[in-house]
This record gives C-alpha cells, sequence and structure tokens, in this order.
C-alpha cells in the first residue's frame, strides 16, 4: 500500500505539471461491470463467440444471423453503468487535467459518466446506420425490434441497420486518426485497463513512451513507462482523484 501511495502521488505530479495529457482505455477498465470485458477468459462475452460471425462479409450476407448471435451485447449493454475509472476520468477532463479520452471499448460508457471529448476507435454500440440511407439511429431502436423478434430495419427505406461498431474486415473509423493526432500531442498518456497486445492499440503508442499504466495484469509496455500499477483501475482511479482534490 506505500508503494500504491507513492505511485499514485507521482503520477498527481506528472498530471499537473503536464501540458497535453490523454488517456487510452480498453476493456479492463470495465471489469467492475456486468459484461463490458467481452475478453476475460472464460467469462467474457467475446471468448464465448466466433469472431468469424462479426465479420463485415457475414453480416452482409446474413444480417439475421448476425443479430441472433449479437443480440446478447445489446441486452447486455443497456444494464451496464459507468464503474469508478469512467466518473473520475470525466472529472479530470472537467478539471482540464486530461485533454482527450480515447478508447477502445464500444459500450459509451465514458460518455455516459459525463466525459466530452471521446475518440473510439472501434465505434460504438449505442447507435447503429442504414446500410442503404445512412440514416442513424439510437441502439435502444435497435433492442426494441430485437426484443420483438424482428430484423432491425431502418424506419425510412426499410433496409438493415448494422450497429456502428467496427466489424471485422471494415476500415477504423475516423477517430482512429484523431486519435493518432491526440497521441502525437501528448506529453503524458494513461494507458488504463488495457494490455496494448494487438493493433491498432500497439501502433497508437509506437511513438509515444510518456506513459503511465494501470492494468490489472502487465502489459507490453511495462517496460518503458514511467509508472505502471498493476490494480483495478477503479481503485487506483479513486485514490489519484482523491489525491489531487486534496492538493488541490
Amino acid at each position: 500500500m506505500e508503494q500504491l501511495q507513492k505511485d499514485i502521488e507521482k503520477i498527481a505530479d506528472l498530471l499537473k505539471n503536464s501540458s497535453y495529457a490523454i488517456a487510452l482505455t480498453g476493456s479492463a477498465i470495465s471489469d467492475e461491470e456486468v459484461t463490458a470485458n467481452f475478453r476475460s477468459p472464460g467469462s467474457g462475452m467475446w471468448t464465448m463467440l466466433d469472431p468469424d460471425d462479426f465479420t463485415i462479409q457475414r453480416f452482409k450476407k446474413n444480417p439475421n444471423a448476425f443479430y441472433e448471435l449479437g443480440a446478447p451485447f445489446f441486452s447486455a449493454l443497456e444494464k451496464t453503468e459507468p464503474g469508478k475509472a469512467h466518473q473520475v476520468l470525466a472529472e479530470l477532463e472537467k478539471q482540464g487535467l486530461i485533454k482527450t479520452i480515447i478508447t477502445k471499448n464500444v459500450d459509451g460508457l465514458h460518455q455516459q459518466a459525463g466525459a466530452k471529448n471521446v475518440l473510439e476507435i472501434y465505434g460504438t454500440l449505442k447507435s447503429a446506420t442504414c446500410t442503404q440511407c445512412e440514416l442513424q439511429v439510437e441502439t435502444s431502436k435497435l433492442t426494441d425490434e430485437l426484443e420483438k423478434g424482428h430484423l432491425p430495419h431502418c424506419p425510412e427505406c426499410g433496409e438493415p441497420l448494422k450497429p456502428d461498431v467496427v466489424l471485422f474486415g471494415e476500415e477504423l473509423p475516423n477517430d482512429y486518426d484523431k486519435a493518432k493526432v491526440e497521441i502525437n500531442k501528448a506529453d503524458l498518456v494513461l494507458v488504463i485497463g488495457t494490455m496494448i497486445v494487438t493493433s491498432p492499440t500497439r501502433d497508437l503508442l509506437a511513438d509515444n513512451d510518456n506513459l503511465v499504466i494501470i492494468n490489472p495484469t502487465s502489459t507490453t509496455h511495462d517496460n518503458i513507462a514511467k509508472i505502471v500499477i498493476n490494480e483495478n483501475p477503479d481503485k487506483v482511479m479513486q485514490l489519484l482523484l482523491d489525491n489531487l482534490n486534496r492538493s488541490a
């Protein structure tokens, strides 16, 4: 606990002395939530499904099958709430200590917690877009249709609605290009809840070693980070906010 407190104090000092600090978050920031960590071994929803079923090609070929498999994601999404780490990041943004939150997550919990400047590099499950006329609707309209056993169709033209999450085989959204710009501007990056194993996350951090890593397990970038804390993000972020508030 003594070492943790020292590390918290160091992070607080780095934040206060930073001119452009940002955060990069992944699924482990949501470990306390019901379903947000899709990749937890043996329990995450993503590990129970075949990623090959979630390609853009499969969606175009058989959207009905896609929604049958994906229905648990949508129903679970409506039950999730922001955790403490989401709330703390929103508060740090409000205080001007964090400029941007880049997230790999598609659950919209950062915005739900009150964060304003959020870049979603894998898209979002909070909305869907018509494959024909590009009308965008809230995900609640999808779940309403799914609960009735209907394929979600566009209310304007009747074509299938596709969730705004990036499926395998699709290009990354504009938020990814914006995220690269933010990473390049940053003099401090709080990496929270991601092991940084795969691209494009690893590529984002390729030229930035001003890292503070807060993750329950070790990551691929621990050896170059300024500070590494292998603890629950909710716990660490609350301690960080408490420290900042005491010294304000």
